[in-house]
């Protein structure tokens, strides 16, 4: 798990790199300025939980993958996903994927939040 607040922004640029996306397109996206996006991506601005599960449909990744240091580890697309070693996340993402959409979101978004403060 990525904890590293450089390799978190180093994944973002990835991302928008992988999806042959201008940071210019990114902005207009998120409704902000260029310029957030570079601090976003340089690590001089907080990403609130919205704005990543924004850009993670514009890149097409899930979530996760931004906090993952292994791309591979752990898909959840089409209702299917890999196990995890952890059998206590292994258990949270199971209970996830079995609740409503609304609650999965809201979770999600707490976690992120929660996370993000560390």
């Amino acid at each position: 798990m990525i904890n590293d607040r450089n390799q978190f922004c180093f994944r973002l640029k990835q991302a928008r790199q992988e999806a042959k996306l201008k940071q210019e397109a990114v902005a207009r996206y998120l409704q902000i300025p260029i310029s957030a996006v570079s601090a976003y991506e340089s690590g001089h601005r907080k990403l609130d939980a919205n704005e990543l599960f924004m850009l993670s449909k514009l890149y097409k990744k899930p979530m996760d993958w931004f906090f993952n240091d292994k791309p591979d580890y752990m898909f959840i697309s089409g209702g299917q996903s890999g196990e995890i070693d952890d059998p206590l996340l292994n258990e949270c993402m199971q209970l996830l994927k079995k609740a409503p959409k609304h609650l999965r979101h809201s979770a999600a978004y707490g976690v992120i939040g929660f996370l993000s403060e560390r």
